[in-house]
């Protein structure tokens, strides 16, 4: 299902508010399932943007993901991203796409 994301944390530490404002958000086509977790080493779920072509993920994705919070414009997923092989906490804020993919 296609949202606008914003990544709310960099590095595990929370971006301001204000600054969140000023993000570009990504539109992305985001699933969640469950899967077997290549850091955590188990089974996990997992919430990424779907890329259609071979390769990495367009950003890291959301291992242990859970939504925290739903509403009628969108929903904030939690989660423990890698980067480099270090692990963070990481938020998506994902809003709605419009009617007209905005």
């Amino acid at each position: 299902m296609y949202f606008l994301l914003v990544r709310r944390r960099v590095n595990g530490v929370a971006i301001p508010s204000d600054q969140l404002k000023k993000i570009q958000p990504l539109r992305a086509d985001i699933h969640i399932g469950d899967h077997h977790s290549e850091p955590l080493g188990r089974e996990s779920t997992q919430a990424w943007v779907f890329n259609p072509t071979p390769g990495p993920d367009i950003i890291p994705r959301l291992h242990d993901a859970k939504v925290n919070g739903m509403a009628q414009l969108g929903m904030n997923i939690n989660g423990i991203e890698e980067i480099d092989g270090v692990l963070y906490a990481q938020s998506w804020w994902c809003r709605a796409v419009g009617e007209y993919g905005n």
